[in-house]
């Protein structure tokens, strides 16, 4: 294959999480958003154009109406395109059909935590003032707090 752009090279696409490879028959004269739209049609999944970033030769491949070849896709003989996907996991909910097993969580029994106030005595923690929270001080009593106010800054001249 030399730089004939009516050359229909097979570009290797890499997924860079999983390591999974796609083949992919594409001219160099097409755009770089025809090949993002045929990487997410192929075996690496569905991944939309705007959350693919292909890399070729370390650089990052952005301009979309741009062909492959003008962005030298091809060059020194490497047709090898990393993906990175920045599409979000998609994650499968489960319906109420498919609700087979016994995975339920059942509480029992209720404690009491002595960290969570009881209802009863929420309106004790509150000030007055409707917005207000009360500061409850838990540095002992005896303890001095001193505060230290960090030295002023001295501008120099340099000559």
């Amino acid at each position: 294959m030399g730089d004939n752009v009516s050359d229909v090279p097979t570009l290797t696409v890499l997924h860079s999480s999983s390591g999974s490879k796609s083949e992919i028959q594409i001219p160099l004269a097409a755009s770089l958003n025809v090949l993002k739209d045929e990487v997410s049609r192929s075996n690496l999944g569905p991944v939309d154009r705007q959350h693919q970033r292909l890399f070729h030769l370390g650089r990052e491949l952005k301009s979309g109406r741009r062909s492959l070849l003008s962005l030298g896709v091809g060059r020194f003989g490497n047709f090898l395109i990393h993906l990175h996907s920045t599409q979000p996991k998609t994650f499968e909910l489960s319906s109420d059909e498919d609700d087979d097993d016994d995975s339920d969580v059942v509480v029992e029994e209720v404690v009491a935590s002595p960290f969570i106030p009881e209802a009863s005595s929420a309106p004790e923690h509150r000030s007055e003032k409707r917005n207000e929270i009360q500061v409850v001080d838990l540095q002992e009593s005896d303890d001095e707090v001193e505060l230290v106010e960090p030295p002023p800054a001295r501008r120099r001249r340099i000559n």
